[in-house]
C-alpha cells in the first residue's frame, strides 16, 4: 500500500427531504469552479451518497479522501464557505469522522 491517505466521512441530516435537495442544488452550482481548487490542494477523491437505509431521515453521507492530513488542513477553508453557504438555504446537523487509511481492498 501506499503512504497513508486521510479520509473524511461526513453525515448531513436535514430537517425535510426539500431541505437536503436544496443542499444538493446548491453544491451543483458551484461543482465545478469548487473541485479544481479542492483537487489542486490534495483532495483525491469525494463522493456523496444518499443514505437509504433509515426510514424518515434525510441523510446525505460525504466521503472525502485527501493525499495526506496537510492537503487536509489545506482545504479546510474551501470546505467552510460551502458549508456556509449551505446551512444558510438547507440547515442540516453534521457529523464529521475522520481516519487513516490503514488498509483498502478494492
Amino acid at each position: 500500500m501506499s503512504d497513508p491517505k486521510l479520509v473524511n466521512y461526513t453525515t448531513a441530516d436535514f430537517a425535510t427531504k426539500s431541505d437536503m435537495e436544496i443542499a444538493l442544488y446548491k453544491w451543483k452550482e458551484v461543482r465545478d469552479q469548487v473541485m479544481p481548487k479542492l483537487k489542486a490542494k490534495g483532495l483525491t477523491r469525494f463522493t456523496i451518497l444518499r443514505i437509504w437505509n433509515k426510514e424518515g431521515v434525510f441523510r446525505i453521507g460525504y466521503l472525502f479522501e485527501y493525499r495526506d492530513e496537510s492537503a487536509y488542513k489545506d482545504c479546510q477553508e474551501i470546505w467552510q464557505q460551502q458549508e456556509n453557504r449551505t446551512q444558510e438555504n438547507a440547515p442540516a446537523k453534521i457529523f464529521a469522522n475522520r481516519g487513516i487509511v490503514l488498509e483498502d481492498n478494492y
